[in-house]
């Protein structure tokens, strides 16, 4: 493993994409790390959980108040990743919760536009619909 950043130089972000959710519940709910600190791209862990696929570790965010709607550099948010991304679970998960699919990126993007995937693009558009 020489390729890995050591476990000493490794930042939440790192374990976020690693789904390690013992490590990372452990970090905020002792308050050492802030559930809605960003990286240098104004990615959230919540972010990264959804790009990664880590749908346990997003429920977990989520109950520790992490802002669902929380935007990037680019203006995405977690329904944009998890669209982009297809999975379609996490999707559902964010739309349960509260997610907005009404919110734009900068190039003027919803979550459902950016998705190739019927089944997500299908829910995004039920679940406006239904909001409306």
């Amino acid at each position: 493993r020489m390729w890995g950043r050591r476990e000493e130089d490794k930042n939440i972000f790192d374990y976020c994409r690693e789904n390690n959710i013992e490590h990372v519940t452990k970090a905020i709910e002792s308050k050492k790390v802030d559930v809605n600190t960003k990286d240098e791209e104004g990615r959230a862990l919540l972010h990264w959980a959804c790009d990664r696929g880590h749908k346990d570790l997003v429920s977990v965010l989520l109950q520790n108040n992490a802002d669902i709607n929380s935007q990037d550099d680019e203006g995405q948010t977690a329904l944009h990743y998890a669209s982009a991304c297809e999975f379609p679970d996490i999707v559902e998960l964010l739309l349960r919760a509260g997610a907005d699919p009404s919110i734009k990126d900068q190039e003027g993007s919803l979550p459902e536009e950016v998705t190739e995937s019927s089944d997500i693009s299908s829910m995004l558009c039920e679940y406006s619909a239904s909001k409306g």
